[in-house]
């Protein structure tokens, strides 16, 4: 569910350049964090709210820090359960729309029977819903435009994100402070 307007290539250029992405893969940082609208963010937080009281939800999850494609898969670590989804890039380069850090933009997981519901509360307070996939079990897949760009078993993700400290300091020892 989403609060906002996409941007234009030149926005989501600029904006993802404040990304976690950005910082950690590409080793840079430019541009600006993305606009945030505070009408159609409170109106998205209300919905959120909304959709949590009347029970149609099983998780929510902001995309604030990593984007779509680190929230598919921090909901999916902690209890295992996977999901397919196809994510359109609105033809942004394909990092953009994974790993862009949008203002406004929550995941939730939800009982199919609950999606028009959803999709009425969203609307009531401005805010658009649209089904990107469904879960599975113990793999994340993530499609673009179609195309497969993420397939991994849960397990491999989590066992990868609970060894990354570890790993970090047994590589590289200038991590290691001694005093």
């Amino acid at each position: 569910m989403r609060s906002g307007e996409a941007g234009d290539i030149t926005d989501a250029e600029s904006e993802f350049g404040s990304s976690e992405y950005a910082k950690e893969v590409l080793g840079a940082l430019w541009g600006y964090p993305p606009e945030l609208d505070l009408e159609r963010e409170a109106g998205l937080q209300k919905a959120a709210i909304e959709l949590i009281r009347q029970g149609l939800v099983e998780s929510i999850h902001d995309c604030a820090d990593g984007g779509i494609a680190v929230a598919l898969a921090e909901k999916a670590l902690p209890k295992g359960v996977g999901v397919r989804v196809n994510l359109a890039s609105g033809g942004l380069f394909p990092e953009f729309a994974l790993f862009g850090e949008d203002a406004g933009r929550i995941v939730i997981s939800c009982d199919p029977g609950k999606v028009a519901r959803i999709k009425e509360v969203a609307e009531k307070h401005g805010a658009a819903a649209e089904v990107l996939g469904q879960t599975i079990p113990d793999r994340l897949e993530v499609s673009l435009d179609g195309k497969v760009v993420i397939s991994a078993s849960v397990l491999e993700l989590s066992e990868a994100y609970e060894g990354a400290l570890e790993s970090a300091l047994r590589t590289d020892p200038e991590l290691v402070a001694v005093e």
